[in-house]
């Protein structure tokens, strides 16, 4: 772990449950994070370096998948990489999960889909479209737990059989659509990369749009919500009449709707099988 940010802010507040870590959940891995990653790898029993690498992340996997009474983190900003890991965790625990992937972001990112149940009823969530809209992700990651824990333990949940609902209904969760852009939001791609710099040239031609936190868009400054064919032309319309012509934070809806051969393809794949 070499950078600030959302992994950090992660592995502070699995350091905090485990009571090696009392001060604030900030993301930067100062002297006060790294005293308490040396302690923990004391009490361990790992080479006191502080220095966060694969021994000390594998002593702290049995916290990061659900030890602590948690798997999904709702307390810091939730990036691409944490999800990673909270899919993992998840597919660990519950192998009845369906996971793969409807494509690559601009960055190369796998956009993961994940399909639980085997009922006729089909059900469609997804989540981050927007990047500034990444609450939306820990938010079904945290459903999507529960709801694992409680078809295994034979509960409820919001009142209903969780294993009636397997049995009854098919669940597809995109937890994250837009990869690129929540890591510029959440604090993932660092100020100091020739990345930032260039979404910042994006949004300095719109400078009534706070940066990052305004930015919706991908990391080419285009809104993937104004991405569905249907209406794709009189949004464009729309958007043009509103000054957004090129890349932007927000609105610009790209030069051409490209979906229909990409996300929804793949997933009538899914709902025909």
């Amino acid at each position: 772990m070499d950078q600030d940010g959302p992994l950090v802010e992660y592995l502070q507040t699995l350091l905090f449950y485990l009571g090696f870590y009392k001060d604030n959940i900030d993301g930067i891995f100062g002297n006060t994070t790294r005293r308490a990653v040396i302690n923990f790898q004391t009490a361990f029993g790992l080479n006191p370096d502080g220095i966060v690498g694969r021994n000390t992340w594998n002593a702290l996997m049995p916290y990061i998948n659900g030890g602590l009474g948690f798997i999904v983190p709702t307390n810091i900003n939730y990036s691409y990489s944490i999800l990673q890991i909270n899919i993992n965790s998840l597919k660990t625990l519950y192998p009845f999960l369906e996971i793969s992937s409807t494509g690559k972001s601009v960055l190369g990112n796998d956009i993961p889909i994940i399909k639980i149940g085997r009922g006729e009823k089909e059900v469609f969530y997804s989540a981050a479209i927007h990047a500034n809209e990444w609450i939306t992700s820990p938010l079904l990651m945290k459903f999507l737990a529960d709801y694992c824990y409680t078809y295994v333990n034979n509960l409820n949940i919001y009142g209903y059989s969780a294993r009636q609902l397997y049995e009854n209904t098919t669940i597809y969760i995109m937890p994250m659509i837009n990869p690129d852009g929540v890591n510029l939001v959440t604090g993932e791609i660092s100020p100091n990369s020739s990345l930032y710099t260039n979404t910042q040239l994006i949004a300095n031609n719109y400078p009534n749009i706070p940066f990052p936190n305004g930015w919706k868009a991908n990391i080419r400054g285009v809104d993937l919500n104004l991405q569905f064919p249907a209406g794709w032309n009189e949004a464009r319309r729309i958007k043009f009449s509103q000054g957004f012509t090129s890349p932007s934070p927000r609105d610009f809806v790209g030069l051409r709707s490209t979906y229909r051969t990409r996300i929804f393809s793949h997933l009538q794949f899914y709902f025909r099988t």
